[in-house]
């Protein structure tokens, strides 16, 4: 990742499951899984960017829906997890 990168949620409901598979895919290059229909990661603007793009192609806007919720920049060193989830070490995240 190059720049300042932000904790970035994206949540999502996707009606039908081939497009919900699709959109997945393209979601799993950029980011975690933290729930069934959650996905979390360090992105910066370039990679939110690019993700927009290529989430906005898989779905279909009048029956889906997606939200990106963009936190400000913390220190990964600030960072805190708790309960079941991705160790420290590979991914700091803190959502209470």
């Amino acid at each position: 990742m190059r720049g300042a990168s932000a904790f970035t949620v994206v949540c999502f409901d996707i009606a039908d499951s081939r497009r919900r598979r699709r959109f997945v895919r393209e979601l799993e290059a950029f980011a975690c899984r933290a729930q069934e229909s959650v996905f979390e990661g360090w992105l910066d603007g370039r990679e939110r960017r690019l993700l927009r793009q290529r989430l906005a192609a898989a779905i279909d806007a009048a029956e889906d829906r997606v939200a990106f919720y963009v936190l400000a920049p913390v220190d990964r060193d600030d960072a805190l997890s708790l309960g079941r989830g991705l160790p420290l070490e590979d991914f700091g995240h803190a959502l209470l």
